[in-house]
């Protein structure tokens, strides 16, 4: 049995690839969806302040810049 937190994850996974999968055959769609997730992370950021100093794991405190670092290319 899957922890409430795995579950979470995987449920998000399936339905982003979902999504992701739909919105990939249109630059219009694509576009649609870059602003949703735009909108959504600034919605969670939102929470996450309100929320400041309840929860001190350290993946919490990752941001869309911190991800964008993350999957961006390295530099030389």
């Amino acid at each position: 049995m899957l922890e409430p937190r795995s579950k979470r994850f995987d449920q998000l996974v399936f339905r982003s690839q979902n999504i992701c999968e739909f919105a990939s055959k249109s630059e219009e769609v694509t576009a649609i969806l870059h602003r949703a997730y735009d909108n959504v992370m600034a919605e969670m950021e939102s929470l996450k302040a309100k929320r400041k100093g309840t929860c001190s794991l350290s993946h919490e405190d990752a941001n869309l810049e911190s991800v964008n670092e993350l999957e961006s290319q390295p530099r030389i």
